[in-house]
């Protein structure tokens, strides 16, 4: 069993699925984060992900794509998805394949300690379906996506914007996809960019200050607040 403490970890070990880069970070409950670059015409589907990740296979697994375009290849449908597009795979043993249309950057969250569901895929786009909130002040605006193990948070950070947050039980894996936030967790100060990430420890203290950023949190077990339901 893994630590349970406050990490940063950085997204630049790469490794290679096919053609494509991805690099990941197992967080100390069980989380994981999954970023894939892929050039155009390469191709990622769920035979590769679940050799790759085979404790995730019947585990929800939700892709985000932050980058470019591609084409899901799902249950003999095409889906053409860009910029915030995202399908929340429930059971996490759907037949899928992802070919990028153009370079584009997709995310995936899972978590191994997630139970089974049945349920069909969801599809939604950040910006366009998930109503924001401000769950912080005037200066931050959050776009929370209640899974059913997971919440998965968008926020756009402006420049000042500052907080601190005393813990909570949930892990708290936190990434940017553009721009820097000084951030601290449990006393360890560190800039945070599109490459550096952090995991947060249970009840441990944490802020920052942003310099203007855009990313995602994702919680597990989910929040369970009604500021987290959407």
């Amino acid at each position: 069993m893994k630590k349970k403490i406050s990490k940063y970890f950085d997204f630049n070990q790469h490794h290679k699925i096919n053609n494509v880069s991805f690099s990941d970070y197992n967080g100390w409950n069980s989380l994981l984060v999954v970023k894939f670059s892929m050039e155009k015409n390469n191709f990622i589907d769920d035979e590769k992900v679940n050799e790759q990740y085979p404790e995730l296979q019947r585990k929800q697994k939700i892709f985000v794509i932050t980058k470019g375009q591609i084409k899901l290849d799902f249950e003999k449908e095409i889906f053409t998805m860009s910029e915030y597009d995202s399908v929340d795979f429930i059971r996490g043993d759907e037949k899928y394949k992802i070919q990028s249309s153009e370079n584009s950057t997709i995310y995936m969250v899972s978590a191994k300690d997630l139970g089974p569901e049945e349920d069909k895929p969801i599809f939604f786009n950040f910006k366009k379906n998930i109503v924001s909130k401000n769950l912080w002040g005037g200066k931050i605006i959050s776009r929370p996506y209640e899974g059913k193990g997971i919440t998965l948070v968008l926020f756009d950070l402006k420049k000042g914007f500052e907080f601190e947050d005393k813990g909570h039980a949930n892990e708290q894996i936190t990434w940017l996809i553009s721009g820097e936030m000084n951030f601290y967790a449990n006393k360890e100060h560190k800039t945070l960019n599109s490459d550096l990430g952090v995991d947060i420890g249970p009840f441990h203290v944490h802020g920052g200050v942003s310099k203007g950023a855009i990313g995602f949190d994702v919680f597990f077990p989910k929040r369970r607040e009604v500021s987290y339901k959407n």
